[in-house]
């Protein structure tokens, strides 16, 4: 190759590389920024049960409820995927009671939930209050010998859904006063109570779905 045209080609080149790169480096400049992706991992504080029924709530009483709220948020597999995170319970009862104070007198449990989960940069926080828990089981004295019951279960589920930036006061109550059955102690009355409340909290609507894409992938689909 005559050294005339080697020149050339190699001038050719050069020019190439120079223009794809100053392409590139204003096709950088050009670009929208980056924007920070949203966190994944959901963030749920659950505060122990609030007993307010001066001592008539039992123990297994409280265990059964708070089972029934721990399964209304069992996520499966999370022990390994994380997709949920659950805040220490010591650290979210501070963080609710503070806020509790903080209003004075008139505190409204769904509004401490609210600035609580601020302080603790939760999705989800909730809570469950027994108002009321009691039952009586009396003999009759008539000449049918029944045994009679009047039991009473009074409860409110509070709490806040950041998501939906929605304030959760869900309230439900049983009473019987009739011929005794099982079904009719305040335990039974307690739990069927609590399904009514969590079906109107609805706080599975914070952390379901479990990411924005697969929100967005069902809106798609329909």
């Amino acid at each position: 190759m005559k050294r005339g045209a080697y020149i050339l080609l190699l001038a050719a080149v050069l020019l190439m590389a120079f223009g794809t790169a100053a392409f590139a480096a204003e096709g950088e400049q050009n670009a929208p920024p980056l924007q920070p992706q949203a966190r994944q991992t959901k963030r749920v504080a659950m505060i122990p049960l609030i007993d307010n029924t001066g001592g008539w709530l039992t123990r297994r009483g409280a265990e059964r409820l708070m089972n029934r709220m721990d399964r209304e948020l069992h996520i499966p597999l999370n022990d390994s995927m994380h997709w949920v995170e659950f805040l220490n319970e010591d650290e979210a009862t501070e963080a609710f009671r503070e806020a509790l104070n903080a209003q004075g007198k008139k505190a409204k449990p769904e509004l401490a939930a609210r600035d609580a989960a601020k302080v603790l940069d939760a999705d989800l926080v909730l809570l469950l209050v027994v108002e009321q828990f009691y039952q009586r089981v009396l003999p009759s004295f008539g000449w049918a010998w029944e045994t009679y019951i009047e039991s009473s279960a009074r409860l409110v589920v509070y709490g806040y859904d950041a998501r939906h930036d929605r304030l959760i006061k869900a309230p439900a109550w049983r009473f019987e006063r009739t011929t005794y059955h099982p079904a009719y102690e305040v335990e039974e009355l307690a739990a069927e109570a609590l399904d009514e409340a969590l079906g109107e909290a609805r706080p599975k609507d914070a952390i379901f779905p479990l990411s924005e894409n697969n929100n967005q992938e069902g809106k798609n689909i329909k």
